[in-house]
């Protein structure tokens, strides 16, 4: 998708099953599964769609998914389904990894950050963009090198410190534009210090928002998934951006759909807001 002078593009890194009533809280079974059917284990299907963003200077990446340095104990904890298509994706967008300028994590939870990282051929760890200065939230950052007993199990602390040893680590303070046309708002809820990604161009703005509304399944604002940190918050955000998405015909561009990638939102004959493909 072309935005003015800025082209955007989603791709699928890899594809992994969590369980659903993590991703969905106190909304009942019976209704959640109309939205997104379970398997007989209750775990349901979920893309990891970073985005390429090209803006004629920089090659960006917003969020890396899972990547392809995890062990099997991980591989199987996370559902992954598949290998990291990285490689492939990089190729089809004849990309270098070389050439990538910036990489902006919403936040840095396994299926966002991991991918920065790839084996070497040595089977070392080391960074996939090694060019690339890697953006994120300070608070984000802090949380995520001092997990606790119940986030610990989302950040890879060990590996998370090969970025910060890199010195490519930038740690943002608040909302900032880092590159012409692309900006972050800070937006919490999942986690305290997850960012949302702003691209503008063309006189069209999508909003990259991470796990603040994961799929399209958790329009509502009600379907909020078990894991979020601050429920409270992404209530409030997600009624912010159904605003945004309705007044001023944002973009959305999903982190975990399967089927919509890039969507805007419409009220039908109900008034319900639903998902149209762009």
């Amino acid at each position: 998708m072309k935005l003015g002078d800025i082209e955007i593009q989603a791709v699928v890194e890899n594809k992994f099953k969590l369980d659903g009533g993590s991703m969905f809280g106190v909304i009942p079974k019976s209704l959640w599964s109309k939205l997104c059917r379970p398997d007989e284990n209750n775990l349901v299907d979920m893309d990891i769609n970073p985005m390429i963003v090209k803006t004629g200077r920089d090659i960006l990446i917003l969020d890396t998914g899972f990547g392809d340095t995890l062990n099997e104990r991980q591989t199987k904890i996370y559902g992954l389904t598949q290998t990291s298509r990285w490689e492939n994706i990089l190729v089809e967008e004849s990309i270098k990894p070389e050439q990538v300028t910036g990489v902006i994590l919403t936040h840095a939870h396994a299926d966002h950050a991991m991918g920065a990282f790839k084996r070497g051929h040595d089977g070392s760890v080391q960074l996939r963009f090694p060019n690339a200065k890697y953006y994120i939230q300070k608070r984000e950052w802090q949380d995520a090198m001092n997990p606790n007993e119940r986030t610990a199990a989302t950040y890879i602390v060990e590996k998370l410190r090969l970025l910060e040893d890199s010195g490519k680590l930038v740690l943002l303070e608040g909302d900032t534009e880092l590159f012409p046309g692309v900006s972050v708002k800070v937006i919490g809820g999942h986690t305290p210090g997850m960012q949302a990604i702003l691209i503008d161009g063309g006189g069209q703005r999508v909003i990259y928002p991470g796990d603040l509304m994961p799929m399209a399944a958790h329009i509502k604002i009600p379907y909020v998934a078990a894991v979020d940190l601050d429920p409270i918050t992404t209530m409030n955000q997600k009624r912010w951006l159904h605003e945004k998405m309705l007044k001023e015909d944002w973009i959305i561009a999903f982190d975990h759909d399967r089927q919509f990638k890039l969507a805007k939102f419409r009220q039908d004959e109900n008034g319900k807001i639903v998902p149209v493909g762009v």
